[in-house]
């Protein structure tokens, strides 16, 4: 079982349709796991919890289009930044790590990562940093795939 389910990126229809109290277009949520019985830390989408605007599912307009394509990008690279927290965490336990502990610590590191990435990219809005963000997350998990061993050739990311 990969560390990340799906082992795809999210697409609008992964998501609920909602009309947010607020300016924002989408909200990715995720949630972590352990699987004891593998020693493994686990993400997964949660969809329950993630929602987008109606609006932006499939719009017929170009520039709204536009607008849901860099805003999907967006939340795409959210559940990306976790999954890597989440693999790279994977890649370091032993067998002396205590789960729990560890799976608080990839909590606190995603969260971080991902308020760090909304920092920098102004949730997207700024193209040139979420160019580059998107950029280097794709790299980290090129690096991370060939150097990972035990993980299944059919994961996607």
């Amino acid at each position: 079982m990969p560390s990340c389910q799906p082992d795809s990126l999210p697409q609008w229809s992964d998501f609920r349709p909602r009309i947010p109290n607020d300016e924002r277009g989408a909200e990715t949520a995720f949630t972590f796991h352990l699987d004891p019985s593998k020693r493994k830390l686990r993400i997964s989408f949660d969809h329950a919890h993630s929602w987008v605007k109606p609006n932006l599912i499939d719009p017929k307009d170009a520039v709204l289009k536009k607008t849901s394509d860099r805003l999907l990008a967006h939340e795409q690279v959210h559940f990306l930044l976790s999954c890597l927290v989440v693999r790279q965490a994977n890649m370091s336990l032993t067998e002396k790590d205590d789960l729990l502990t560890m799976l608080e610590l990839v909590k606190l590191m995603a969260q971080r990562l991902n308020l760090q990435y909304d920092a920098a990219t102004h949730h997207g809005q700024n193209l040139k940093m979420q160019q580059l963000w998107e950029a280097e997350v794709m790299r980290q998990f090129q690096n991370l795939r060939v150097s990972q061993v035990d993980q299944p050739e059919n994961e996607y990311f």
